[in-house]
């Protein structure tokens, strides 16, 4: 097999490109050879069956895991050797993150669950919540900012979590089926 002994450049424009990714879990392959590249303002649905790697992909795309091998890159920056405390940041000022299943913390009401990506950027609880709230009125969860994550509906709490994805107004939002509740 013939493979290129240099990352190819990142499409003109790209803001978020990924090349040649590979992961496995155990001996069981989840991406081979995966490539991808998104502009600015572009939609864009990852499709296909049950086990497929989707969610692998999305998950080596936000930093939450890293690719065997394979290149990410962000705005240019490449960001396959940075450290799980720099793809934190990342996650907290650039990313945004729908997880399948909600991800909420359950001990947190819904307020502070969408609060919770500001206030571990180090803005006051007030402020924090004001914002939070803000974007509870968009999603039309605002009567379930008192209650815990276990007390709503599954499509409240994926619109809470919808919610908490978009307080830090990220340049990238990940959402791995986010319609499935």
């Amino acid at each position: 097999m013939n493979v290129p002994s240099t990352t190819p450049a990142a499409p003109e424009g790209s803001l978020l490109t990924a090349y040649d990714l590979h992961k496995t879990y155990g001996t069981t392959p989840a991406l081979d050879g995966a490539s991808f590249s998104i502009h600015a303002g572009e939609v864009v649905a990852v499709m296909g069956p049950s086990g497929s790697g989707k969610s692998t992909l999305l998950h080596c795309l936000a930093g939450i895991v890293s690719a065997d091998s394979g290149t990410i890159t962000y705005q240019g920056r490449d960001l396959t050797g940075l450290s799980d405390g720099a793809r934190s940041t990342l996650r907290r000022t650039d990313f945004g993150f729908v997880f399948q299943f909600g991800q909420l913390v359950p001990e947190l009401t819904c307020l502070e669950n969408v609060a919770l990506p500001l206030r571990l950027s180090g803005i006051r609880r007030k402020e924090a919540e004001r914002i939070a709230l803000e974007w509870m009125e968009r999603l039309e969860v605002t009567d379930a900012r008192a209650k815990r994550p276990g007390e709503v509906s599954g499509g409240q709490g994926q619109r809470v979590a919808v919610a908490r994805s978009l307080v830090t107004t990220p340049r990238v939002l990940f959402a791995d089926e986010p319609t499935g509740a």
